[in-house]
């Protein structure tokens, strides 16, 4: 049929290899080659020596014509059940002859026969076969090692040496002739590609996120870019064999691109393809080289409030602040200015001050965190708020997650919106035609580098088996190419190209490295202006409203002044009270005096004083005394 060579290998089983020896050598060389498992038997033992003769004689004068006369396997099964048969028979006593004695005496034998021990447990036989492994080369198969059930490969039917070494091992011990022109290398199981029968790679011609693949049409050149194209070639480079390729695009969802590989109409696909398991079933996937989860993307809030400066402590926290700063307050009532004497008193309030200490600092570090990092919480965070309220999702309509939301989470058809481009996305947003987007893992990643202000992702919930490239089922090269990603795992290639194709935008580079996103704005403290504004407002007009009551009580009657009223008048009444203002007159009853030369103390000059009397008055009453008479005396406290 051809298939020998075209790095192809033939692998038979017991059903072939036990007829080997009845094969003519026409056939045996046309299965030059193969490598299958053969039952062995001892061929140096005397009684096996023997037959063998007598098998041949009677073989040769029956077939001429045959030219391969040893016996097999099955000539040497058959011997051991007469002989077993024979010897059952001979057990009977005619007395005591019967169907059930003749079973009982078969099944009670125990002796070595051509093919092995010849022994019964349970009406089976008891002895585990010994399997050789053969390689067909020329007209007869050759031994290349043995096969225990146990143990595995092994030089001998000897586990031990007897050095103790463990004969068992893990591969063959002689090398394998292959087929066809494989005899210097190893095959692969697959017709591997050449430049005149290339490999069709099927590339995905229509994706919402062109960072993965995207496919160029110029005037009739198409060209290949993106993070997954890239990948590809850097695995190319790894392989240490050519692949020859062509791509193919195709539009198409995700799924009929999967089938066109079942189908075999392409050989493989590269491109951000999920790992499912009802994929897995018709495909191969490589090794994974980006994790995959159901991600829901919402437009976001800042956590930024006029109020924040409360959060720090819980209620319960500001509770038992409150009840300590109580119990404080009242020891320092009930003790004033007295000297702390007790030690126990010293460690008592060493204590409260260091626990007052750590407290002070966990809310200074607590409110300094709230401030300085930008906060951004999700308006949305229940799928099942969502499905309650009949609210419209979006997600990649080539992909599965549609199939998904429907099926799995129970979204409604018509609350499902497909969007084709990740540059929609937002729009969708804005215009209130969605509430949540869904994408998968990778896709979320991209989207909030590009657009890290105003939306945030839920950590996902629900796990995939990756991305991952796709090959026919039994290609050798999944191996290879998983092997390869692997290796660029390992080595940091595959994180540079994360690097470089999941970078964030600049503009949120900007914003996280602008110095200026730790300054704070005037929406983080409004709270506390309206405060410290309301408190100082209520109490300057309880102090100006007590301040005008007591200036009105005290002023003199305005009846005892001379001059008329007039702007001077009004003027004196402003400075009188800004006077009055100043010394807190009313309140704390300093007084502006005058001292009288020969006064030796306050009381006997009290009556000789003017008080609230104008500037216009003062002056005329000095003008009748002498200056020698009068000194003015500035006494601290008063004015």
């Amino acid at each position: 049929m051809g298939f020998v060579g075209m790095d192809s290998v033939w692998i038979i089983s017991n059903s072939i290899t036990s007829f080997l020896d009845s094969f003519n050598s026409s056939v045996i060389s046309s299965m030059e080659g193969a490598l299958g498992i053969k039952p062995y038997f001892s061929e140096i033992s005397s009684s096996y020596i023997d037959f063998k003769a007598q098998f041949k004689s009677t073989f040769r004068a029956t077939y001429p014509e045959e030219d391969n006369s040893d016996p097999g396997i099955y000539a040497l099964k058959v011997y051991d059940s007469i002989k077993t048969v024979t010897q059952g028979i001979n057990k009977m006593i005619s007395d005591d002859s019967n169907a059930k004695v003749f079973i009982e005496n078969i099944l009670s034998s125990n002796f070595t026969g051509l093919s092995g021990e010849i022994s019964f447990k349970e009406g089976r036989l008891s002895q585990t076969p010994v399997l050789r492994i053969i390689n067909v080369l020329g007209k007869k198969d050759r031994e290349l090692d043995f096969w225990l059930p146990e143990f595995g490969f092994s030089k001998s039917l000897e586990i031990e040496n007897d050095t103790g070494e463990n004969n068992s091992r893990k591969s063959l011990a002689s090398a394998v002739i292959w087929p066809g022109d494989l005899s210097k290398r190893d095959p692969k199981g697959w017709a591997m590609p050449t430049d005149s029968n290339r490999l069709k790679i099927a590339v995905p011609g229509r994706t919402s996120f062109e960072t993965f693949v995207k496919v160029n049409q110029h005037e009739k050149t198409l060209t290949y870019d993106g993070f997954c194209i890239k990948l590809f070639e850097e695995v190319l480079n790894v392989l240490d064999y050519a692949l020859p390729y062509d791509f193919f695009p195709v539009n198409g969802t995700y799924d009929e691109l999967v089938h066109s590989v079942y189908n075999k109409t392409y050989d493989a696909i590269a491109g951000d393809v999920t790992i499912l398991a009802s994929r897995s079933k018709i495909v191969e996937f490589t090794q994974p080289y980006a994790e995959s989860g159901l991600s829901m993307i919402v437009p976001a809030k800042s956590e930024e409030s006029a109020w924040m400066f409360m959060r720090p402590f819980t209620w319960t926290m500001k509770i038992l602040l409150y009840l300590k700063q109580n119990i404080t307050n009242a020891i320092f009532l009930i003790f004033p200015g007295e000297r702390i004497d007790s030690n126990l008193t010293r460690v008592v309030v060493v204590v409260w001050l260091f626990v007052v200490l750590i407290l002070n600092s966990s809310y200074t570090a607590s409110l300094s965190s709230m401030l300085t990092v930008q906060r951004l919480k999700p308006n949305v965070t229940d799928i099942e708020w969502l499905k309650r309220n009949n609210l419209k999702v979006g997600c990649d309509g080539d992909s599965f997650v549609r199939n998904y939301l429907e099926n799995v989470l129970n979204f409604k058809t018509e609350n499902i919106l497909n969007v084709s481009s990740e540059y929609k996305y937002q729009g969708e947003f804005k215009n209130n035609s969605i509430t949540a987007a869904f994408l998968e893992l990778p896709y979320e990643k991209v989207f909030i580098t590009h657009y890290c202000k105003g939306y945030i992702a839920t950590t996902p919930t629900y796990r995939f088996g990756g991305l991952g490239f796709v090959f026919q089922k039994g290609s050798p090269l999944t191996a290879d190419f998983s092997e390869a990603i692997l290796k660029l795992s390992e080595t940091g290639v595959l994180k540079s190209l994360e690097e470089r194709w999941f970078a964030p935008s600049p503009e949120c580079l900007a914003n996280a490295t602008n110095k200026e996103t730790e300054s704070l704005s005037l929406s983080s403290f409004w709270g506390l202006y309206l405060i410290s504004g309301a408190t100082s407002t209520i109490c300057s007009m309880i102090f100006l409203f007590r301040l005008l009551r007591n200036y009105k009580h005290d002023r003199p009657d305005a009846s005892q002044s001379n001059i008329a009223p007039s702007k001077r008048i009004i003027w004196s009444e402003v400075v009188r009270l800004a006077r009055y203002t100043w010394n807190r007159e009313g309140m704390q009853n300093p007084a502006g005096v005058i001292t009288f030369a020969g006064a030796q103390d306050a009381n006997e000059w009290s009556s000789s004083r003017w008080e609230y009397a104008s500037p216009l008055e003062i002056t005329d009453d000095l003008q009748e005394s002498s200056e020698a008479d009068i000194e003015m005396q500035y006494i601290p406290g008063c004015s």
